[in-house]
């Protein structure tokens, strides 16, 4: 997937269109901004950048089919099946489908790393006048930014870099929406200076007349947790860096030798700075009946394990919980007769004193999951499913099957 982010921000991926002609009022405002945001992020902008400025329904039509193109069916399916495999989706959710509803609500803009176009959404609908309402602006310095990390830094490159390691995905998105992030904080934060009360007033009127203030009702919190975790999360580990040694450490960040490796590394900052990356952890293949199709096989990352554990743990107990994380694998099976889903993974502590914090953690957890069954060998089953786990001093074994002996069987299959 390209990337997606939400709330007055953008998502980077592929679109079309013109650019469009802009009044002489309107330029002189948006090379403003501009010029703000290159001296704020000391990036000089090295070509042109083509700028749109299209309706929300109009964006989100093109976005819905771009997201058709990118994301077929079964990839589709495939990316629901891990969601309802860890309990972030009930059986039969279409994660790709809340995904775009969320979108449909929120996107403010989105850059294109193919064609360099980049889009800031007129959110009331109108055409762009002579000046931007104040959202919009908002967004613009949050969308160049993007133009300027990809003349300097070619996301489409790093994003190949990544594109085999799910986690190491979600720490270049936070690198990349928490430096646009920052730019556009400091933005704000610029305006709100000259006026405090009116810009709030401003941020506040416009949000409510634009139905863009809050995520739609009902939407899962994995996905609420998706949106939100690469603009504050990712915006506290570029503030880090920046507050460390300035913004060449940012620039440097970027480069593809020095990529955070991993969402702990965005977690915990402190783990990047220091060079401490997550440890290659593998899974022997289990021996299955041949209806059982492995679908996926990689790494899990802090971030992930964290919201697992908040599916029964408050947030805090379950940050607790998953921090010390120092690598996994994971590999879901699916059932293609009946559908069914079962998973296996091994998971390395940085200590043991961290694996034994994992293990009361986890315990708790299994027995809010399979309330009022009684625990053997640190199995919990039902008619219908089955949790397993083992420890040793450093490590953990977590098994999941619809049946008590296949999850005693996966969790044999390692040794």
């Amino acid at each position: 997937m390209k990337y997606l982010s939400i709330i007055l921000i953008g998502l980077i991926l592929t679109s079309g269109g013109q650019a469009q002609e802009v009044s002489p009022d309107l330029l002189t405002q948006i090379e403003s901004i501009e010029t703000f945001v290159t001296a704020t992020r000391d990036l000089d902008t090295l070509n042109p950048v083509d700028r749109r400025f299209p309706a929300r329904e109009d964006a989100v039509e093109q976005i819905k089919g771009i997201y058709a193109e990118e994301i077929p069916p079964e990839e589709s399916e495939r990316l629901s099946q891990f969601y309802i495999a860890f309990d972030f989706l009930p059986p039969g959710s279409d994660y790709v489908a809340l995904y775009l509803d969320a979108l449909e609500a929120q996107v403010g803009g989105f850059y294109d790393s193919v064609s360099k176009e980049m889009n800031t959404l007129m959110l009331s609908g109108d055409a762009p006048g002579d000046k931007l309402p104040l959202l919009e602006q908002i967004t613009y310095a949050h969308e160049f930014t993007h133009a300027l990390q990809d003349q300097h830094f070619d996301l489409e490159a790093l994003d190949a870099v990544t594109s085999e390691n799910p986690d190491q995905g979600l720490a270049l998105l936070a690198l990349i929406e928490g430096d646009a992030t920052l730019v556009m904080n400091a933005y704000v934060q610029a305006i709100s200076e000259r006026n405090p009360l009116g810009t709030a007033m401003q941020l506040l009127t416009q949000g409510f007349s634009t139905d863009t203030l809050f995520l739609p009702p009902g939407l899962p919190d994995i996905v609420v947790s998706e949106l939100l975790s690469s603009y504050t999360e990712g915006a506290a580990f570029v503030g880090v860096l920046q507050a460390e040694g300035g913004w060449e450490a940012v620039d440097a960040a970027f480069q593809p030798e020095n990529l955070p490796q991993s969402s702990e590394q965005i977690l915990h900052p402190a783990k990047y700075l220091s060079g401490e990356g997550p440890l290659t952890i593998d899974l022997t293949d289990p021996t299955l009946d041949p209806i059982w199709e492995t679908v996926w096989d990689t790494t899990f990352g802090e971030f992930y394990l964290r919201e697992y554990l908040k599916n029964q743990l408050s947030n805090r107990p379950a940050a607790q919980a998953a921090a010390g994380w120092g690598g996994d694998n994971y590999q879901i099976y699916r059932n293609t007769e009946t559908g069914e889903l079962a998973w296996l993974m091994r998971i390395e502590w940085d200590t043991g004193v961290e694996a034994a914090e994992f293990t009361d953690a986890y315990v708790d957890f299994l027995a809010a999951r399979f309330e009022g069954v009684i625990a053997q060998d640190s199995c919990w089953s039902t008619d219908t499913e089955a949790m397993c786990f083992t420890d040793d001093e450093t490590s953990h074994l977590l098994a999941s099957a619809p049946t008590l002996a296949m999850a005693q069987d996966l969790i044999a299959s390692q040794g």
